[in-house]
């Protein structure tokens, strides 16, 4: 267990927190609302609602870091070909131009110290045995997310500002063992909870309202993750004390001991209530008033033709088709912007022209050097389909040649956009990348199956009322989860690699999140490289986040030392961290 920080140095209140703890400390003692609040000391406040702070805090930090954030927040969307942006900044994202991306992982600090902080005020009590246990699962949560971006980072001297103004980076090997053990503890922790929480702490968990065994199956799937994460580096755990397969397979065999995340209904998921801007979806109208941030971004065509392929319904779910579809069809004149008989607004080509796309679904070509004029974008023709239908939109980024996202992507509030920690999705491919390898004794296509399924139900997708895209007529079609299935049983067992499609279709549940990135620099699945068009080093893929200016300025010799412990030792976003040295992945 990592050393604890100094307690004061903390500034966990945020003014909804304290409104909270006031209310609630009233109903016990009247007599504390004549104390001054400036003389509350730490110990008065009942640490729940410091969880509550931690888990609030995690659903804005993480999606903005792994889908919604802006150019100088969010980059892996882009580099996994999820989407792509156009009109500002693409070179950054599209590009990969990381080294204009604020890069601190001090960005992540207040869910992470919080969640360190809670583990200080925690006793022998089963309410507090809970709190014990969930505060190591969100620190092995956010350290996991800190060393897979940058490598090497402050773990054991991190958050202790008092004693190291300047903290040593531990090296990534042996973060990963201390997040594997205080993930075992957790486990521990929660199951040493014999009854219920308390109703305030209850109420405070905002993920699993003090279900501990849901909380176990959080922390056990995330050490799944980690134990697979680490799978190219097994020899070199193994010498360390760490028989990475060994464990997969013995939790994996002891559900009783080890349960996991295998429903979508159990998914470590957090909600945006959408109340407010400060607890609203990061793209919804609360926080970003004005479209042109959302319709900048664009799908990506390697998702988009994917989905497309796969007949699957989670490209309507997540994509919406172009506002103006190009269609070969003679109107007097070489392109007509035109109503057709559908009542919808159309481009009218009287012969194709080169590059471009006639589908109902168009995606962004991957990393292009001028994406704002894809697919045959014309400023006159935008105007000339907005005047007969005002809905399209014309402001920035508009280009209704090509798809944006759907819009429940704009809401400040729905039921299928979350911020994901672990998925049973995730766990099933893990599971089913795990009996390929030989870790484990399974049905590797029935898990495989599962996790497409997971991903379809997490997404409100997987039943009667869902639809399809079928490319050759363009229309939309009901979807048939039985068809899906024999079709996806069928490629498994058809197939000369097997990993390669357990990846590919784990990339495609991963969308929103980082795991796909994590996964895709681990295993080279799918090989996104080949779908770079102008890209500034050929096939190659950042794999790294770069340490920034504070760790630079400030700690300097510290970040000097990590850096020397990349390959090469150059503090770049294609460098390799210690995960992915020694592999030929992902390039």
């Amino acid at each position: 267990m990592k050393p604890k920080f100094n307690i004061t140095r903390l500034r966990f209140f945020s003014g909804l927190m304290l409104l909270v703890f006031v209310l609630h400390s009233c109903k016990e003692n009247l007599t504390e609302l004549n104390m001054n609040p400036n003389a509350l000391t730490d110990d008065k406040v009942n640490p729940a609602f410091v969880l509550s702070g931690v888990l609030a805090r995690t659903t804005t930090s993480l999606s903005n870091l792994s889908f919604t954030g802006n150019v100088t927040q969010c980059v892996i969307p882009q580099a996994m070909q999820y989407t792509q942006r156009d009109f500002l900044e693409f070179v950054v994202s599209n590009q990969f131009s990381w080294n204009a991306v604020s890069s601190d992982y001090r960005s992540m600090h207040q869910p992470l110290s919080n969640a360190e902080y809670l583990e200080t005020r925690a006793n022998d009590s089963p309410d507090s045995l809970f709190l014990k246990g969930a505060a190591l699962t969100m620190q092995a949560f956010w350290y996991g997310i800190q060393t897979s971006l940058w490598g090497d980072i402050p773990y054991t001297e991190a958050n202790r500002g008092s004693e190291f103004l300047q903290p040593s980076f531990d090296e990534q090997r042996n973060i990963f063992i201390g997040l594997l053990r205080d993930l075992q503890t957790a486990n521990t922790y929660f199951q040493r909870v014999d009854r219920a929480v308390g109703t305030v702490v209850a109420d405070a968990d905002l993920l699993y309202a003090g279900d501990a065994l849901r909380w176990r199956k959080f922390a056990n799937s995330l050490r799944l993750r980690y134990l697979m994460r680490l799978s190219a580096k097994a020899t070199e755990m193994k010498a360390l004390g760490t028989d990475i397969s060994q464990e997969f397979a013995s939790m994996v065999a002891d559900p009783s001991n080890y349960p996991l995340l295998l429903q979508a209904t159990e998914n470590a998921s957090l909600a945006f209530p959408g109340t407010n801007a400060a607890d609203s979806y990061p793209m919804g109208r609360l926080n970003a008033p004005n479209d042109h941030e959302f319709y900048r971004i664009k799908a990506a065509a390697t998702l988009v033709e994917f989905l497309t392929a796969q007949r699957d319904p989670r490209l309507v779910a997540w994509i919406q088709p172009v506002a103006v579809q190009t269609l070969v069809r003679d109107k007097g004149a070489d392109v007509v912007i035109a109503k057709d008989t559908d009542g919808k607004v159309k481009r009218f080509m009287r012969t194709l022209h080169p590059g471009i796309d006639t589908s109902l679904f168009v995606g962004l070509k991957i990393a292009l050097s001028d994406p704002n004029a894809y697919n045959g974008f014309d400023a006159n023709q935008l105007r000339e389909a907005n005047g007969l239908d005002g809905s399209v939109y014309n402001g920035g980024a508009a280009n209704p040649f090509v798809s944006y996202l759907a819009p429940k992507f704009r809401q400040n509030t729905n039921p299928t956009v979350k911020a994901d920690m672990v998925t049973a999705s995730e766990v099933h491919f893990l599971l089913a990348e795990a009996a390929e390898r030989g870790w484990i004794q399974a049905d590797a296509e029935e898990a495989y199956l599962s996790g497409i399924f997971a991903s379809l139900e997490q997404h409100g997708v997987a039943g009667s009322g869902s639809t399809i895209y079928n490319p050759e007529t363009h229309a939309i079609m009901p979807f048939n989860s039985t068809a899906f299935r024999t079709s996806l049983a069928a490629e498994y067992r058809n197939s000369t690699d097997r990993l390669e499609l357990i990846m590919e279709q784990k990339w495609a549940a991963a969308f929103t999140t980082l795991e796909g990135w994590f996964d895709w620099r681990r295993t080279g699945y799918p090989n996104l490289g080949k779908n770079i068009v102008e890209g500034p080093k050929g096939q190659q893929i950042p794999i790294r986040y770069m340490y920034g200016d504070s760790e630079l300025n400030y700690n300097k010799a510290n970040t000097d030392a990590a850096v020397s412990r990349l390959s090469p030792a150059t503090n770049e976003q294609w460098s390799k961290m210690w995960l992915l040295q020694g592999t030929d992945n992902p390039w």
